[in-house]
């Protein structure tokens, strides 16, 4: 079966794909992809559940971020990882930081008031980057110039994916020297953090908190570097797409937008209901484990890749009554946007207070933003 799933409103896409892959079943075969296509609500749970037929292990998103990260690791070490983080990004830790990260975004959109009070539009991305950049850099104490290497291979990767880009050209080898950058930088703070111990430093920023954990229960120096790679890189693009798609729906929206602004307790179901409806991360992959698999009649073979469809599985009418219809009213949304089971985000509390913190500032600071196309 082969679908476009670019996201082309006009065009209703990527949700005729949807349509179109609910027609032909929960798992289907693509000849272009050379995969399999999971798309239900039940078969996406069921591939994210079963870490022992299922792994990202292989796939080339894993070569692309790291085959030592966590979220990569099928085993018990998986959960020795994410415990060295779990405490600072839980939901109380980051409730705990709201009025801080509430002032970030508040500070960022001041800065546009003068151009937006004389008239102007104004690009908001750029807003949506440095205040996600500030947050990020703040709690792994890397310093804010620092993150232009981070910010280049972010926006390098979601315009064009490395694994998408053909061998020997142009594009791969910039690809490739942005990610050293990166690379380069978190050897330099590994090895900051290493110094400041040495002189007997407490440091309990994320960096300092992994670098620390080397050598705990199996936790290697690749494993160190692999999931500060991870995190930083993984905390960036995901939440402004998810940031923009909220900002768009709340100011095209003006009968939501003032419900929320008159009762901030919405904020949450408003945001997690753009995350279904809107799914950032439309597909993820896995791949099968050599024993093979059976997976809603269907078999899959050892080592097939797998394209586990997110977006498809939060539109799925048998799991959310009227799918299609944006209702943050809905009495239970348990949507995949974060994943879900074994290798569920560790990050999702992070960027949860992230967006209820920028729409906090935006309707604080700019109540009547309209969105408009240029």
């Amino acid at each position: 079966m082969e679908l476009d799933f670019e996201l082309r409103p006009e065009q209703d896409l990527p949700f005729s794909a949807h349509r179109r892959l609910r027609e032909a079943g929960p798992v289907v075969w693509s000849d272009t992809l050379g995969g399999w296509l999971v798309s239900s609500y039940e078969s996406v749970r069921t591939v994210l559940s079963d870490v022992n037929r299922f792994t990202m292990e292989g796939t080339p998103v894993a070569l692309e971020l790291g085959n030592e990260a966590m979220l990569v690791n099928d085993t018990p070490l998986h959960h020795v990882m994410r415990a060295v983080w779990t405490k600072q990004v839980s939901r109380s830790a980051m409730e705990a930081r709201a009025r801080e990260i509430e002032g970030y975004a508040a500070d960022l959109l001041e800065e546009s008031r003068p151009r937006l009070e004389a008239g102007e539009a104004v690009d908001l991305i750029p807003i949506f980057q440095s205040f996600v950049m500030k947050f990020i850099s703040s709690s792994f104490a890397i310093p804010r110039e620092r993150f232009d290497a981070v910010a280049r291979w972010s926006r390098m990767s979601a315009d064009a994916p490395a694994i998408g880009l053909e061998e020997g050209s142009p594009e791969l080898a910039g690809h490739r020297a942005a990610k050293q950058d990166v690379l380069d930088l978190i050897r330099d703070q590994i090895e900051d953090r290493k110094a400041r111990f040495a002189r007997g430093e407490q440091a309990q920023d994320l960096v300092s908190l992994m670098v620390a954990a080397e050598g705990r229960e199996g936790i290697t120096p690749a494993m160190v570097r692999d999931n500060l790679f991870n995190f930083i890189l993984g905390a960036l693009h995901t939440t402004e797409k998810w940031i923009g798609h909220i900002v768009i729906k709340l100011c095209t929206t003006p009968e939501l937008r003032e419900e929320v602004r008159a009762d901030r307790r919405l904020i949450e179901p408003v945001i997690d209901e753009v995350m279904r409806c809107d799914t950032v991360a439309q597909v993820i992959m896995r791949r099968v484990k050599p024993e093979g698999a059976e997976l809603f009649g269907q078999h899959l073979t050892g080592s097939d890749q797998v394209y586990v469809m997110l977006g498809a599985a939060n539109r799925d009418p048998i799991e959310f009554e009227n799918a299609g219809t944006f209702d943050f009213r809905r009495s239970l949304n348990r949507n995949l946007g974060f994943g879900f089971a074994f290798h569920h985000c560790l990050g999702i509390n992070v960027a949860r207070q992230e967006a209820m913190a920028f729409v906090t500032a935006m309707l604080d600071t700019f109540p009547t933003l309209r969105v408009v196309e240029t």
